[in-house]
């Protein structure tokens, strides 16, 4: 901890850790970006100096190996903490806890996403820029504790037309989707490139990550699903932590095979 301590603890000294990861700079160059002067800014170097995160070479620094490394590991928690703060509503007022630990170490990679509302007059409606963008995209990965009786018929007419789809439901979805909508049940089914699955835990996370989408949907703390909020992103970050959230989720659950 005493590495965060000097990094953190210090907003001249995290400056200039992250100043350097782009490129290495003169005392006079770190002095203008932080609006200080060389005299108030050079012990605060020599400190990262001292405990091998910086070299100098001619009065030009620049980091060690070790200091790019704890520059990476801190830029990953300064943007975490970005993440957070620019949604913080999104994340205090919802259930977090079927987000597994390792991907909440990784908040970071959802920078850049935005929390959509869905308007109170269609909030038992499908998103529209869900629809949209899920219907243009080549493959799809989806995770579902919630039943919508428009989604298995635009998932059947999507594995139709040769998405490749992989969808992981509750058992209590995959009972009211036997119950109401057999038959598209059954078309979907008979499709190579549709797979669905069901996982007998409970599920607390409504998420769909495709090659060019992805979306995030939580329960509240009270154990109501939100049917209003979704945080979706499109960088190439928030897609890996989509699939990887799909991939954690898919280790427990089993494929369910169409029927005789």
């Amino acid at each position: 901890m005493k590495l965060l301590r000097l990094v953190a603890n210090s907003e001249r000294r995290s400056r200039v850790v992250l100043m350097l990861v782009d490129k290495p700079r003169s005392l006079t160059e770190l002095s203008e970006s932080l609006g200080s002067s060389p005299s108030n800014v050079l012990p605060q170097v020599r400190k990262l100096e001292d405990a091998g995160l910086v070299s100098s070479e001619r009065g030009v620094y620049a980091l060690t190996d070790f200091g790019r490394m704890v520059a990476e590991l801190f830029s990953g928690f300064v943007d975490g903490i970005g993440v957070v703060e620019e949604h913080m509503a999104f994340w205090v007022e919802h259930d977090i806890s079927g987000i597994p630990g390792h991907l909440l170490r990784r908040l970071h990679e959802l920078q850049g996403a935005r929390v959509i509302v869905n308007p109170p007059e269609s909030i038992y409606d499908p998103h529209r820029e869900f629809i949209e963008n899920v219907s243009s995209s080549k493959c799809i990965c989806g995770i579902s504790p919630v039943y919508h009786p428009s989604y298995p018929p635009m998932f059947a007419e999507l594995a139709r037309s040769g998405r490749r789809i992989e969808l992981i439901l509750s058992n209590s979805v995959l009972e009211k989707v036997r119950q109401n909508n057999r038959r598209e049940l059954e078309e979907y089914l008979s499709f190579e490139n549709a797979r669905l699955y069901v996982t007998k835990g409970e599920l607390r996370v409504a998420m769909v990550v495709t090659d060019r989408y992805f979306s995030l949907s939580l329960y509240f703390r009270n154990g109501i699903y939100d049917t209003a909020r979704d945080l979706v992103g499109f960088s190439e970050s928030s897609l890996m932590w989509g699939r990887d959230l799909f991939e954690h989720y898919l280790q427990q659950a089993e494929r369910v095979e169409p029927q005789g």
